[in-house]
C-alpha cells in the first residue's frame, strides 16, 4: 500500500539526521552526515501494554540484519504513547516500550552501544488527538538505522 505521509516522514527524518550530524564543508572536503541504512520501523503496542507482538519481532529481526550487513551503525529508538491516562503514566509507558524494543534488538545481537534509546510520553504523536482518545498510531515504538561517518 502506498503511504506518502511515511515516505514524508522517513524522508524528514533523514534530513533531521544529517543537520543534527552537523554535515558542513570545510575548504574543498565535504564531512558526510548520516545515511539512512536501512529504514524507520514502527513497532505498534497494545494499550497500556509494552509487550512486542509478533510483528514486532520481526521488525526487530529485521534491524538486527541491517546493522549485522551494513558496517557502522547507530539505532535510534524512541518510545510513544497515546493520550490516555495521566501523562505522567504515559511518560513511564513509553519508557517501557523504548526498553522493551532496545532490549529485543540486543538479543537479536544489535551491539547495546549502538542503540540510542530515549522516550516522549503523549508529546510527539503520529497522530494529534485530544486527551483520552486512543489511537493505536501513537502507541508505538520508531526505529531508525542510519550508517556512521567513517
Amino acid at each position: 500500500m502506498f503511504q506518502p505521509a511515511r515516505i514524508i516522514r522517513a524522508a524528514v527524518a533523514t534530513v533531521a539526521l544529517a543537520l543534527a550530524a552537523g554535515c558542513a564543508a570545510t575548504g574543498s572536503e565535504t564531512v558526510a552526515g548520516p545515511e539512512l541504512a536501512g529504514a524507520w520501523y514502527q513497532i505498534y503496542f497494545d494499550s497500556n501494554g509494552a509487550q512486542i507482538d509478533s510483528r514486532g519481532q520481526m521488525i526487530v529481526k529485521n534491524v538486527a540484519y541491517v546493522v549485522e550487513n551494513n558496517g557502522a551503525t547507530r539505532v535510534t529508538v524512541i518510545g510513544k504513547t497515546d493520550r490516555v491516562g495521566a501523562s505522567s503514566a504515559n511518560m513511564a509507558l513509553s519508557k517501557l516500550r523504548a526498553d522493551a524494543v532496545r532490549d529485543a534488538l540486543i538479543a537479536a545481537g544489535v551491539p547495546a552501544g549502538h542503540i540510542d534509546t530515549s522516550w516522549s510520553g503523549e508529546r510527539r504523536q503520529e497522530v494529534a488527538t485530544l486527551d483520552e482518545t486512543a489511537e493505536q498510531r501513537n502507541r508505538v515504538v520508531d526505529v531508525t538505522v542510519v550508517k556512521q561517518s567513517r
